[in-house]
C-alpha cells in the first residue's frame, strides 16, 4: 500500500517539518509514503473562505484523480482512537487497497466537493488544531497505528 499525504502549502515551522520528516522516515518501514504539497490560496479580507476552500479543493482533486481511496481529515469526521486507526489501516491493506490519499486541508479547511468525493472523513479530534500541527499529528498516528498492527512496543 502507498499512502499519499496531501498538504495545502508548506509549513512555516522548521521544527514541525523536521518532526514530520522523522515520522515519515519511520513509516517507510511499513508502507510507501509520498507527500504532495498543493499551492495554498492567499487568504485576504476580500476573499471568502469558501472560495479559498473551493480553489484548493480543485487542486487536490486534480492531483488525486479518481483512483485510490480518498480520506479527508476534518474535525467533523469520525473519530478513531489509535487502535481503531490501526484496524482501519489493516482493513485497507486486507482489501488490497494500493493507493490511499489522505488530505489535510489548509487554514480554512476543506471544500464541500472534497468531502463529497471522500470515501472516508476522519477526525484527529473534535478540537481545532493549526493545520501544520494536524499534519504532524497525522504522521505520528499513522506510525503508531502500524506499530500497533505489528505488535511493536512504540504504543506502550
Amino acid at each position: 500500500m502507498r499512502i499519499h499525504l496531501v498538504f495545502v502549502g508548506r509549513t512555516a515551522f522548521a521544527d514541525i517539518e523536521s518532526a514530520i520528516d522523522r515520522y515519515v522516515k519511520r513509516l517507510v518501514h511499513y508502507c510507501r509514503v509520498e507527500i504532495h504539497y498543493i499551492k495554498g490560496e492567499k487568504i485576504s479580507a476580500g476573499v471568502e473562505d469558501r472560495i479559498v476552500r473551493d480553489r484548493e479543493g480543485e487542486r487536490i482533486l486534480k492531483l488525486t484523480g479518481r483512483e485510490g481511496h480518498l480520506i479527508i481529515w476534518d474535525q467533523r469526521g469520525r473519530e478513531l482512537d489509535s487502535s481503531g486507526l490501526s484496524k482501519f489501516l489493516e482493513s485497507l491493506i486486507s482489501s488490497a487497497m494500493t493507493e490511499v490519499w489522505m488530505i489535510v486541508g489548509g487554514p480554512v479547511g476543506v471544500s464541500g466537493k472534497l468531502l463529497e468525493n471522500a470515501r472516508e472523513v476522519l477526525s484527529l479530534s473534535k478540537m481545532t488544531f493549526p493545520h501544520d500541527l494536524a499534519r504532524l499529528m497525522l504522521v505520528e498516528q499513522l506510525y503508531r497505528a502500524f506499530t500497533i498492527m505489528k505488535g511493536e512496543p512504540y504504543n506502550r
